[in-house]
């Protein structure tokens, strides 16, 4: 009898043990941000995607991404969709989350309608309407770099650029990698594609503050160890068609 109780404590422990290493750690991000992020047949790909699997393989983490509306992402931190955040690393989001190292470097560019030029920088734009989604780090950076700016807040990417096109804003602020590829595909050749980034950040993982400290630094790990190799660097090289 004492050995069959022993036994199913046993079991029980085991599975118990079993449970917690299957469970991976969710992370969660803009479900389109091509070609950094985005969904295609229910599945999370892309460049950052393939970097973090790469990363955390290295250091034995589980990980699996949860997509989300761009205004639904601090909001999963919040009602358990997810443990951590795919994010730009900015003054205002360093207010309530840790960030892990960058798992590459972005930054927003300026769209306007074809033919015209791409402007030199924000200050250009004084008087100006320009739409940037309210979700996303450019709007604050905006509202504090540049207050001559008319800046009006959208949804998404879709409708900013959809702005553009109408003639309802003079320019769209949007991650530059992300938006061309969008406008690409929904407006070839009706919006000129910026070949610089008025402002640069880094994309990185975010946990709340104080909270998965230990899985943060097993990924900084992971992205050293694939940036020292060269994993890191044909990763990109696949995605950007180099």
């Amino acid at each position: 009898m004492i050995g069959r109780m022993v036994g199913i404590a046993l079991l029980c422990f085991w599975n118990s043990e079993a449970g917690e290493a299957a469970e991976a750690f969710r992370i969660a991000h803009n479900q389109s941000l091509p070609p950094l992020v985005e969904v295609q047949e229910g599945k999370s790909v892309g460049l950052a995607v393939d970097i973090l699997h790469a990363a955390a393989a290295r250091v034995g983490v589980d990980i699996v991404f949860v997509p989300v509306t761009i205004e639904q992402q601090m909001p999963s931190l919040k009602d358990g969709r997810a443990e951590a955040l795919l994010s730009a690393n900015t003054p205002d989001r360093q207010q309530s989350l840790d960030f892990s190292a960058p798992v590459l470097m972005t930054g927003g560019g300026l769209f306007v309608r074809s033919p015209n030029l791409t402007p030199e920088s924000l200050a250009a734009l004084a008087g100006k309407i320009v739409v940037t989604p309210r979700a996303g780090p450019l709007a604050d950076y905006i509202r504090k770099s540049a207050p001559a700016v008319n800046l009006v807040v959208t949804q998404d990417y879709e409708e900013s650029l959809a702005r553009i096109v109408t003639g309802h804003a003079d320019a769209a602020a949007l991650n530059l990698a992300a938006a061309s590829r969008i406008a690409a595909r929904l407006y070839p050749g009706q919006i000129t594609l910026p070949s610089i980034m008025f402002y640069e950040q880094p994309l990185a993982v975010g946990v709340p503050k104080g909270q998965s400290t230990k899985i943060l630094a097993q990924l900084d790990t992971g992205l050293a160890a694939i940036r020292a190799d060269g994993t890191w660097e044909q990763i990109k090289d696949r995605w950007t068609g180099k």
